[in-house]
């Protein structure tokens, strides 16, 4: 597997209409390319889920990225927060497979027990 190919992944909340959950989608997704490629990253994947809460972990787009990633589809996942992949107390928080880069600068500090 290369080092540079990055899935870029979204989520919102409910409680918003179709036309508010794709400007805050397309919002995120202008985050992640740009943050990409501060990073040297190129975007290999997209995925999204509108309408699924952060403690949903059997979301679309999050099920389908944990399979591309065990078919080695990209190398690292980039979010704009930590919260998009999961809401939740840090004990709670699954042990994702794959490294992940936050745009959020505060978010860049690891967790316990995460590699960089």
């Amino acid at each position: 597997m290369g080092n540079n190919r990055a899935a870029l992944y979204c989520r919102v909340d409910g409680g918003g209409d179709c036309e508010t959950y794709q400007r805050a989608l397309s919002a995120q997704r202008g985050k992640l390319e740009a943050f990409a490629r501060e990073q040297g990253l190129e975007p290999a994947r997209y995925y999204e889920d509108a309408g699924y809460p952060g403690r949903d972990l059997t979301r679309p787009g999050l099920n389908q990225m944990l399979a591309d990633w065990k078919e080695g589809k990209f190398d690292t996942v980039l979010v704009v927060k930590r919260t998009r992949l999961f809401r939740g107390s840090i004990w709670e928080e699954p042990k994702w497979p794959f490294p992940i880069l936050s745009a959020n600068k505060l978010d860049r500090i690891p967790h316990c027990g995460q590699k960089r």
